[in-house]
């Protein structure tokens, strides 16, 4: 009969070695807090930034716009883009592509593309939104891009700015 509330086993000499309980506990304990450093060190050493702003286009705001801020001034860097939405105030706020809010600090590129652009043809998928459809509706419009094409392509774009750490309103009015 053994007493100590031994849990823990395994073969040493051919006998069944036991350590307390209260030791396994420790143990146990160590373990966890060794695999929590190790996946806290795994984390970007980049300092944190968060950033909003507002984007007009001649003095007006632009609703439905997708502003891309890419990090580094070279084309190669390997660090995380962020991306913000306008709202009908042309008002955005900055997320990496985790949906993390923030932005990497540094020297960004920035793509702007209008969400709102159609070309005017009504889309046929056959599905229900079809079965809605009549034949005969009249065409909507097509609506052009607001935002200048030189700033929608990241190879094209000619804005870029630099992000500190902390927090910023960067307010952007393109011609």
């Amino acid at each position: 009969m053994r007493i100590g509330g031994n849990t823990s086993r395994g073969a040493v000499g051919g006998q069944a070695a036991r350590l307390p309980v209260r030791v396994c506990r420790v143990l146990r304990g160590r373990r966890l807090v060794f695999i929590l450093l190790l996946f806290a060190g795994c984390t970007s050493s980049e300092p944190a930034a968060t950033v909003e702003g507002t984007l007009r286009h001649g003095g007006k705001p632009l609703d439905n716009c997708l502003i891309t801020f890419l990090p580094g001034a070279a084309k190669n860097v390997n660090a995380p883009h962020s991306t913000g939405l306008t709202d009908s105030q042309g008002k955005f706020r900055l997320r990496h592509d985790n949906q993390q809010e923030g932005v990497v600090v540094g020297t960004h590129r920035l793509v702007i593309q209008d969400l709102s652009i159609t070309t005017g043809v009504q889309r046929r998928d056959h599905g229900t939104v079809d079965a809605e459809m009549e034949d005969a509706a009249t065409p909507t419009v097509a609506r052009p891009s607001r935002v200048p094409k030189a700033y929608t392509s990241a190879a094209t774009t000619s804005l870029s700015l630099e992000v500190k750490p902390g927090h910023q309103v960067i307010d952007l009015d393109i011609p």
